[in-house]
């Protein structure tokens, strides 16, 4: 018979095992942190799976940073809408680069050619 293959839910456990060092040094609050990122990591188990041909562990990591990239975007889109404005972002145009660095509320003012 051949060899059963672990499941993505069951190298998750052991990958969060082998960090268990890790794990006791870090502070209370770190330590929330990183369960969390595990815990991201089970939302994406079917690509996990899909992708077997890396390594399982490459496979969790690339999880966890997609959680985390959901996480930022609909922070982004929470700040876009109590500020009113595309992406957050502050509706000036960036700082002139012969200028002292501060953002030029002049309306109509082009950017420098580099940042165009």
């Amino acid at each position: 018979m051949g060899r059963t293959l672990p499941t993505v839910n069951q190298v998750l456990e052991q990958n969060r095992e082998q960090w268990a060092r890790f794990y006791r040094a870090l502070r209370r609050e770190d330590r929330e942190l990183l369960d969390q990122l595990f815990d991201g990591a089970k939302y994406f188990t079917a690509a996990c799976v899909y992708q077997a041909n890396v390594t399982p562990t490459e496979s969790i990591f690339l999880a966890m940073l997609l959680h985390l990239q959901k996480q930022i975007q609909e922070l982004q889109t929470k700040q876009e809408v109590s500020n009113g404005t595309p992406g957050g972002m502050d509706s000036r145009s960036l700082p002139n680069a012969h200028s002292d660095g501060g953002l030029d509320s002049r309306p109509g003012r082009k950017p420098p050619l580099l940042l165009r």
